[in-house]
């Protein structure tokens, strides 16, 4: 494997966020990180011309359908791995993806540590601040402080009704 000089894909932010976040359960999930990483850290502002993900609101909220490609992509490179998740997803989650866990394997782990090398102290430091403390979150809370922060993102939501969160404030 050549050594990673930078970071230039949406893949490496990926890789840096399983990399602090070690296991993520569910894209919906993923998907909801990686829109924070976007909205709430000055790594984006500096590299969003080759990273960006094009985030849109959708049905559970901020999606984009490169997570999708970029989570696929890691998954056939045996940089993460998935397993089905113990507990009963809600009746909202319904998406293969949406029931599994997923967990940076050692290989990705190697990938992800070179990728870090690369980038600057504070930006590590955004990355581990993200994961810990979005990652903690259930899945409710996490939608229900997404969708309060940035509301625009919550516009086309399926679920918003079941939130009980007034947008109209």
């Amino acid at each position: 494997m050549p050594p990673i000089d930078q970071i230039d894909r949406r893949t490496d932010v990926v890789f840096l966020l399983f990399l602090y976040a070690e296991s993520i359960e569910g894209v919906t999930k993923l998907q909801k990180l990686l829109f924070l990483v976007e909205k709430e850290s000055e790594f984006f502002q500096e590299y969003k011309e080759e990273v960006e993900f094009e985030f849109a609101p959708y049905r559970m909220g901020p999606f984009s359908e490169h997570v999708y490609e970029e989570l696929e992509f890691l998954l056939s490179l045996n940089a993460i791995e998935s397993e089905p998740m113990s507990e009963s997803p809600p009746e909202l989650l319904k998406s293969d993806l949406s029931h599994k866990r997923f967990t940076i394997t050692a290989k990705g782990q190697k990938i992800a540590r070179e990728l870090e090398s690369q980038l600057e102290p504070e930006y590590q430091e955004e990355f581990q601040q993200i994961a810990q403390r979005y990652n903690q979150l259930p899945l409710r809370q996490l939608l229900e402080y997404v969708y309060t922060e940035y509301p625009d993102y919550a516009a086309e939501s399926e679920i918003l009704e079941d939130l009980e969160i007034d947008l109209s404030v």
